[in-house]
């Protein structure tokens, strides 16, 4: 992974002073606890399909249960970047805590047309507690004070009980306490095993606890989108989707999510002079061959493999862009950025070539197009120092991936109905 890490980038700041500065970002994530977003964007209304002909007004299952996912990979997301950019004291981080609070507010939103505006407000209070008891846990495990992290432990363990409760006392035919209580606990374990990791610099151990974390955050949404449908069942739609389908749906979804994570890890790290950016590229690399796997049951071993090597220069290029826009050499910087949209093209060819009639090639130019633009955009407002810019292109690229997976699954789905049905 040596050409993938550009030697020049230079070291953070000394790790000695990382416990003051973690502190001071736990007061401020306590300030912002007070204060309400200017913007709370509809979370439930971000993935959209045409209404089952049953009713106009009833809400298909799977887009639901999709949408849910996405309210919970934004929470993850935020907690890893502000994991990442608070214990290495990264001029971002309080913009990274500003984010995953408004995640918070997005989820309570997510359940107020069911549970009503009390209910989505008391969620939403109960979820900040939740960041900010971590933000203490964090701060008090770095500063290797074991009454304070004893003192905090005991209050997020406690957070996250309460909030079992309310999931229960909202729907407790669906949603069992003891249910609830151990999902909760799964997902406290394994991001304090990812925190705990990070601060002890195991990269790869960071890594694995994040990819589990990924993984139980999945099941968690899906037990909640699944009981919500099941005591609303008048505002659903029948499920109109095999199996088949919907398990091709969600695994889509999740590797392109993991590209785009891993894609903005990586940038971080890079950019930052971080320690784990060699693990976080092998990664993002392993990624490109997930992806090439995934379509050999369809295309073939030869196809999987011509993608995952189509992919990976997709990734070795973009190091090398951000390498030459890191060093201000703007020789090598137009030369990578050729490279990089040329090869855009030629994943467009592939992709149109295996499937020439749901997947037309200016469909696939644009689509690639947009995904490097999107991305490019992400990395040149971290570049900048534009905290707020980074952020909100990084949600655009969020959301573009998804409709990406999308357009992809439904070109599968197309072309080979008889193996999802």
């Amino acid at each position: 992974m040596k050409q993938i890490h550009p030697k020049f980038f230079a070291l953070i700041t000394a790790i000695t002073i990382l416990s003051v500065v973690l502190t001071a970002c736990a007061s401020a994530l306590a300030s912002n606890n007070t204060q309400e977003a200017t913007q709370t964007p509809p979370p439930m209304a971000t993935m959209t399909m045409p209404a089952s002909p049953e009713s106009a007004s009833k809400i298909d299952p799977l887009v639901f249960q999709q949408a849910v996912r996405k309210l919970w990979e934004d929470h993850i997301t935020w907690t890893r970047v502000y994991i990442i950019s608070a214990i290495a004291g990264l001029p971002e981080t309080d913009a990274a805590a500003q984010r995953l609070l408004q995640n918070q507010l997005d989820i309570g939103n997510a359940i107020k047309p069911f549970y009503g505006e009390q209910a989505g407000n008391q969620l939403t209070s109960l979820l900040k507690d939740h960041i900010l008891t971590a933000a203490d846990l964090l701060s008090a495990a770095k500063s290797g004070d074991p009454a304070k992290v004893e003192a905090a432990s005991k209050s997020w363990y406690d957070n996250a009980n309460q909030i079992a409760g309310f999931l229960n006392t909202a729907n407790p035919k669906n949603w069992g306490l003891s249910d609830m209580q151990d999902m909760m606990k799964s997902h406290l374990d394994l991001t304090l095993e990812e925190a705990t990791a990070r601060l002890k610099g195991d990269w790869s151990g960071d890594v694995a606890a994040y990819d589990k974390v990924h993984d139980e955050i999945l099941k968690m949404a899906d037990m909640l989108s699944d009981g919500i449908i099941k005591q609303f069942p008048d505002k659903f739609a029948s499920q109109q989707a095999s199996q088949q389908k919907i398990g091709l749906t969600l695994a889509m979804n999740k590797l392109w999510e993991d590209h785009v994570t891993w894609t903005r890890v990586y940038i971080i790290s890079a950019t930052s002079g971080l320690p784990d950016a060699d693990i976080a590229a092998k990664r993002l690399l392993q990624n490109q061959v997930d992806i090439g796997n995934a379509i050999r049951p369809v295309y073939g071993e030869k196809a999987g493999d011509q993608l995952t090597s189509l992919l990976k220069d997709h990734i070795l290029t973009a190091a090398d862009l951000l390498a030459a826009a890191k060093s201000g050499d703007n020789t090598k910087l137009e030369a990578a950025s050729k490279h990089w949209y040329d090869n855009a093209n030629q994943i467009a060819s592939f992709l149109s070539s295996a499937n020439p009639n749901n997947w037309s090639l200016s469909d696939m130019q644009d689509m690639m197009k947009t995904h490097l633009d999107l991305t490019l955009e992400e990395a040149t407002a971290r570049l900048k120092g534009d905290w707020a810019g980074d952020i909100a292109a990084y949600d655009k690229v969020h959301n573009e991936i998804l409709d990406m997976a999308g357009m992809l699954t439904e070109g599968i789905l197309a072309q080979f109905p008889e193996q999802f049905k």
